[in-house]
């Protein structure tokens, strides 16, 4: 039978593990940025063994944002917490998928904030706005958070339509150009995540950087 005081004791000793915790992946998060720190974020990444990082690395505590939900070297999965390589999507396709970022030890952070549009075109089909730096083989990522009012961006706008369509306000993106918006009441675009696939023989399909600006309304 547990009395107050072991109640007490309990109390007392989470908050300290916690903070340890914590501190412990931050240590953990600084050393993988060390390792990876020189090279570049450009389309295809001669890097091999990144992992994700857990939630606490991710996000520094409970909240998360756009420049901690992805880091440089981040893998990209799907819901069920697998890798993406480069024949995930067929080329010049233009079919899309949901993923997220990889938690260490393997999982996919699925919180509505990291919800992620994976989109195949043609890799000249892409126009600016886009960051063409942060399309890799036809691949391109956007935040799948409407800027509007949060909603999660699921659908097109026809069957064989390339513009995402958001169904709570029917706010429209065009994803060949930086997911600029063409339609409804959505404010700006979608932020871009640039992405890029690794070069170590298994070709996974990673973040190159955080998301290029604030998801969902601001």
């Amino acid at each position: 039978m547990s009395t107050n005081d072991d109640t007490d004791a309990d109390s007392e000793a989470q908050p300290a593990y916690e903070e340890e915790h914590l501190q412990t992946t931050r240590r953990n998060a600084a050393k993988f940025f060390a390792a990876i720190g020189g090279a570049a974020a450009v389309g295809t990444f001669a890097v091999s063994g990144l992992y994700g990082l857990d939630d606490a690395a991710l996000s520094g505590g409970p909240s998360y944002n756009y420049k901690t939900l992805y880091t440089q070297g981040t893998r990209l999965v799907d819901g069920e917490g697998n890798t993406l390589g480069v024949d995930a999507i067929a080329e010049g396709s233009g079919k899309e998928m949901q993923v997220f970022p990889e938690k260490e030890g393997g999982g996919a952070l699925k919180v509505p904030i990291a919800t992620t549009i994976l989109v195949r075109f043609s890799q000249d089909a892409y126009e600016e706005p886009t960051n063409l730096d942060g399309v890799t083989q036809g691949y391109a990522a956007y935040s799948a958070q409407c800027t509007h009012a949060g909603c999660t961006v699921s659908q097109r706008t026809g069957p064989n339509d390339q513009n995402f369509l958001c169904p709570c306000h029917q706010s429209v993106y065009n994803p060949l150009k930086g997911a600029e918006v063409i339609g409804g009441p959505a404010p700006r675009a979608l932020p871009q995540l640039p992405v890029g696939v690794t070069q170590d023989g298994d070709e996974l399909i990673i973040a190159t950087g955080p998301f290029e600006g604030p998801i969902g309304p601001e």
